[in-house]
C-alpha cells in the first residue's frame, strides 16, 4: 500500500473523490464516468443493467465497478438511501493493488462482496465515510481514503475464488430483448459489428432493435456500441503504452478519425491527453 506517500494536507474533495448519499433511483438510460465506485444500499435490494446483462443487488452487500462501463439502475425494492464512494482512476492505480482486482476491474466486471461480522458492515463503512467527508478536513478525507484502500484489499484477497459479474453474487433477473442486445454488444464491441448484427442477436429487425433499445435504454444502439469501445481505449490508455492508433483499432472503431471524434466527444479530452492526464496523475 503507497497511502503514506500521499500528501496529508491536500483537500482530496479537489481531486474528484466524493462520498454520497442519494435515495434508490431508476435512472432514464445508462450513463458512465471515469471513476472506480464502491457502492451500499441501506435495504430491500437494487437492479443494474450493467455491461452484458441485469444484476440485482441486496442491501448492505458492496459494490465496486469501474463506473467507465455503461450502467443504468433500472429498479429497486425499497426507498432508500443508496451511498456510493467515488475513487478517480489514477488514485485507484496509485494505490498498486493485486492486479487480479485492477485487471477484474478494468475488464469490466462488477464485484461484490459482503462482510460477515455485522460489527463493520460495509453500510456502517460508508455512513462512517459519509459523515467524515460532510466533515470537510483533509484529515477526515485522508482517513476515507486510507479506509477504501484496505477495504478493496481485502476484497482482492477474496477475489481468486470469484468470477465473471454473473457468478459475483447478483440474481440474473430474466433476460429479454434489450438484454440480449447489451449481451451482444458486451461480448462483440471490439468486432466490426453493425445494428443488424445486434438486432439479429435479439431475434429482432433492425428498425424495431432501435426503437426498443432507445425507448428502453434513452440512447441508440450505436451509441450504446461506441460507448464501450470508448470505455474499453480508456483502459488502454492508461494503463498500456500500445500506439493510439493501435488502440483504435483493438477496440473496433473502423478508422482513426472516427476514434478521435467519438472519444473527445465523450470523454471530454483527445485520447493522448487522456492518456498524459491518468499519467500525470500517478505517483513516481
Amino acid at each position: 500500500m503507497k497511502s503514506d506517500r500521499l500528501p496529508p494536507a491536500v483537500d482530496f474533495s479537489d481531486l474528484g473523490f466524493g462520498v454520497s448519499a442519494t435515495p434508490a433511483n431508476r435512472m432514464p438510460h445508462p450513463h458512465r464516468h471515469n471513476e472506480i465506485e464502491m457502492t451500499v444500499l441501506e435495504q430491500g435490494w437494487i437492479e443494474y443493467l450493467f455491461g452484458g446483462g441485469r444484476i440485482q443487488i441486496p442491501a448492505g452487500t458492496l459494490c465496486v465497478r469501474w463506473a467507465a462501463i455503461p450502467h443504468q439502475s433500472t429498479d429497486f425494492e425499497a426507498d432508500c438511501l443508496h451511498y456510493s464512494l467515488k475513487i478517480p482512476l489514477a488514485w485507484f492505480l496509485n494505490w498498486r493493488l493485486p492486479e487480479r482486482l485492477v485487471t477484474a476491474l478494468l475488464g469490466g466486471e462488477l464485484l461484490l462482496d459482503h462482510e460477515p461480522d455485522a460489527g463493520c458492515s460495509d453500510l456502517a463503512m460508508l455512513r462512517r465515510w459519509h459523515a467524515s467527508f460532510q466533515a470537510g478536513t483533509p484529515e477526515h478525507q485522508r482517513m476515507v481514503l486510507l479506509e477504501a484502500e484496505a477495504r478493496l484489499l481485502r476484497l482482492a484477497m477474496n477475489l481468486p475464488s470469484r468470477s465473471r459479474q454473473a457468478e459475483l453474487g447478483g440474481v440474473q433477473a430474466h433476460v429479454g430483448k434489450v438484454e440480449r442486445m447489451t449481451v451482444f454488444v458486451a461480448g462483440h464491441y471490439t468486432e466490426d459489428i453493425a445494428v443488424a448484427d445486434i438486432a439479429q442477436a435479439a431475434g429482432l429487425h433492425p428498425n424495431s432493435a432501435m426503437r426498443l433499445f432507445r425507448k428502453a435504454c434513452g440512447m441508440t444502439l450505436m451509441e450504446y456500441l461506441t460507448m464501450h469501445r470508448v470505455c474499453h481505449a480508456q483502459q488502454l490508455l492508461a494503463t498500456t503504452d500500445i500506439k493510439i492508433r493501435n488502440v483504435a483499432i483493438d477496440c473496433g472503431f473502423g478508422s482513426v478519425s472516427r476514434f478521435y471524434a467519438a472519444f473527445e466527444r465523450i470523454v471530454g479530452q483527445r485520447p493522448r491527453e487522456y492518456r498524459t492526464s491518468i499519467r500525470s496523475q500517478l505517483l513516481p
